[in-house]
């Protein structure tokens, strides 16, 4: 039997690390090779982060962040594949998803940028990359977002079942997947308001365990009015990111609510945003699941899975409960996206992303000789 191995590359809207996956597809079966993780170096994860809430985008660093992040995805994967003896003459093909700075389907002139180019990757390393995987969707009318639902529905689909998928990482994003339909769209931040917040004032790139948050009060007025916002009210097809929901919208509703709020107050205020803002997404949805399974590294903030079981009806588990480990799906996801676009798959999203007809999902970077 002739391997197919993919390459999955994914760092998420929390901007952390970036996640590896090596998966080797054979026939109907999908092989985990191998899963490593690489921290995002500070000064690159610096840029990321303001770059993702600049008022203008600044061509020049933005230029500069792709290749330095194109140059550190090669060099995680050099190292990866060393870790599982592997060569690059194995590997059929790289999915690169990109770091997202700017997501803005809903503009006069829509657009995605992701950042971390792929030729860049391709030319480094020799081997066939996927990436702009949004860019053909918005161009034919979509959101560009979420993507994963379709590898949701792939990996996890069970014809007994309805089954709710929610990926908690710097956005919380759902995939409600039954036989009659798949839907999936961004239900609003997960940890990218909570890792700011906790930035700005303890420093340290997240609230460990979610102790800090736990420690403070809800302020039911502040959480009423961010939740009034348009986008808890609009409905999916939709998609959002950090450049939305970042410390420039917090500031806004804190100015509008005027009173003084501890620090810990407000990080408990938005943990139960957090929350909230899933709890109420999937009681807008007639669906029969009796589970969630969570992924992502929101799964690892206890005060936040608490909110969040006490605010729906489902039992909470991970997707570990189906096999698949609940921190690499998303580089998994990939994998796989990669692998249909070398085989010439065409998707039809208009239910996920509001597309108007079937897309090829990734560009095609091959190695420059």
């Amino acid at each position: 039997m002739v391997d197919n191995i993919f390459i999955g590359l994914m760092t998420g809207t929390s901007a952390d690390s970036l996640d590896c996956a090596a998966i080797n597809f054979l026939d109907d079966e999908m092989c985990i090779l191998g899963l490593k993780n690489y921290d995002i170096p500070d000064k690159l994860k610096d840029q990321i982060k303001e770059n993702t809430q600049a008022d203008e985008l600044d061509s020049i660093k933005i230029k500069e962040l792709d290749v330095s992040l194109g140059i550190f995805f090669s060099d995680s994967v050099k190292d990866f594949l060393k870790s599982l003896s592997l060569d690059k003459e194995q590997i059929t093909a790289i999915g690169s998803h990109g770091q997202t700075i700017k997501h803005e389907p809903q503009s006069i002139n829509p657009f995605s940028l992701q950042v971390g180019d792929p030729q860049i990757v391709s030319n480094i390393l020799g081997i066939k990359t996927i990436g702009k995987f949004r860019d053909d969707d918005i161009a034919s009318g979509g959101q560009g977002a979420p993507l994963s639902p379709i590898f949701h529905k792939e990996v996890f689909f069970n014809s007994l079942e309805e089954r709710i998928i929610a990926n908690i990482g710097g956005i919380t994003n759902i995939s409600i997947i039954s036989d009659q339909e798949l839907i999936g769209f961004d239900t609003g931040p997960g940890n990218c308001l909570l890792d700011a917040w906790h930035k700005e004032n303890l420093g340290g790139d997240y609230d460990k365990d979610g102790i800090w948050a736990k420690s403070g009060k809800v302020n039911n007025y502040l959480l009423e009015v961010m939740l009034n916002d348009e986008y808890f009210k609009s409905n999916y097809p939709k998609s959002t990111g950090p450049d939305y929901f970042n410390l420039r919208w917090l500031r806004r509703y804190l100015e509008e609510v005027n009173q003084e709020i501890t620090a810990n107050d407000i990080q408990a205020t938005l943990a139960e945003l957090t929350a909230l803002s899933l709890a109420n997404s999937l009681n807008d949805i007639d669906h029969k699941s009796e589970y969630i399974y969570f992924c992502g590294g929101g799964i690892h903030n206890l005060d936040l899975q608490e909110r969040i079981k006490k605010n729906v009806e489902q039992t909470c588990v991970t997707t570990s409960e189906l096999g698949v480990n609940p921190d690499y799906l998303e580089a998994i996801c990939f994998a796989w996206l990669a692998k249909q676009r070398i085989d010439g798959i065409k998707f039809d999203m208009k239910k996920i992303t509001g597309s108007n007809k079937e897309v090829y999902l990734g560009k095609v970077f091959d190695p420059v000789k």
